[in-house]
């Protein structure tokens, strides 16, 4: 707008020469005046002008500093959320790295004890494989060399165990008897005692038992009753002496000789063929009365009923347990000889 105004200034004489030489004087100071007063608009207009692009740069500028302050100001805001959402999700993950290389650390480590133990037991699997075929061999070798006397002794030991077994029975069986027998004349003798005491002091007393009922049945005693049921057993009755012995059990619980009886009931199954029930009744000798001196019997004879039904891994476990826990006994002895012959 400035150098319009310079232009203005410059071709003004020219203008007024040209008009100087048209016009009257008259004109002339028309046009002077309104070339003044266009002039003076011209310089209002130019300084108004000024003013406006001046409060204009002035406003692009204070734009372009709040423009300024306001890419700061989100730059700031950015980058403080950016760094806490970093510092929030490496506080997530550390964690999780750290569970992460445990895991993997474990996981590597029982793989590796795994891979070892596979590594053994392959190694233990090729050992007792070559040691199984080794036996194998060694076993059909001297087969047919020990059939014979292993026949041959096999008889003997089966003879002598089921003799001395039988001599252990009736031993048992006389004993108590015994004991029986002494129990009972020791009732008679008292009863002898007492009855000539008061005939001695009183005759009239006679008189009146006399003329009394007669005595009632003399109820059996604990042994006695064990006794007859044991008879039973020998007499070849199993049904009744198995009904016998629980039934005396129920009666005697707490009896000496429970675990007897228990032992009693599993040879009844066993002669019956019922292994699986005499199994059970000697489990129970085992079991209650394991410091009862018939354990070992009962452990023997359990192995016995095991082979009978064909369970060859127990009998032996059966045989061996005996041997360790009862080795001076002759159980043990003929368990023994049950596993050498395996």
């Amino acid at each position: 707008m400035a150098n319009a105004f310079t232009k203005f200034l410059i071709f003004l004489p020219a203008v007024i020469f040209f008009v100087t030489s048209c016009a009257s004087q008259k004109d002339i100071i028309n046009l002077s005046r309104q070339l003044n007063a266009l002039s003076r608009q011209t310089k209002k207009d130019g300084k108004r002008v000024e003013k406006s692009i001046k409060e204009l740069k002035e406003a692009i500028e204070a734009n372009e500093a709040r423009h300024k302050e306001t890419e700061r100001i989100f730059k700031e805001a950015n980058e403080a959320r950016h760094k806490e959402t970093e510092r929030i999700l490496k506080e997530a993950i550390e964690p999780n790295e750290a569970r992460h290389k445990e895991t993997e650390r474990i996981f590597k480590e029982d793989q590796e004890s795994l891979r070892l133990s596979l590594a053994q037991l392959g190694a233990d699997v090729g050992g007792l494989r070559d040691n199984i075929q080794g036996l194998t061999g060694r076993i059909e070798e001297s087969a047919h060399l020990l059939k014979s006397t292993i026949e041959e002794d096999t008889t003997k030991e089966d003879a002598m165990v089921s003799q001395m077994r039988e001599l252990s029975l009736v031993t048992e069986d006389l004993i108590l008897r015994m004991q029986s027998l002494e129990n009972y004349v020791s009732c008679e003798i008292a009863a002898i005692k007492e009855k000539a005491a008061l005939e001695k002091t009183s005759p009239a007393l006679e008189i009146e038992k006399n003329d009394s009922p007669p005595p009632q049945k003399k109820e059996l005693t604990e042994s006695e009753i064990y006794d007859r049921t044991l008879g039973l057993y020998k007499d070849g009755r199993y049904e009744e002496a198995i009904a016998d012995f629980k039934s005396f059990l129920k009666s005697y619980p707490e009896s000496d000789l429970a675990d007897n009886a228990h032992f009693w009931i599993g040879e009844c199954f066993r002669a019956l063929k019922e292994y699986e029930e005499a199994i059970l009744a000697y489990q129970r000798v085992i079991n209650g009365y394991p410091k009862g001196n018939k354990v070992p019997s009962a452990m023997l004879h359990q192995g016995f009923a095991f082979e009978k039904i064909n369970d060859m891994t127990t009998a032996n476990l059966v045989f061996k347990k005996l041997v360790k826990n009862f080795p001076k006994t002759r159980e043990a002895e003929s368990a023994k000889k049950k596993l050498r012959k395996k």
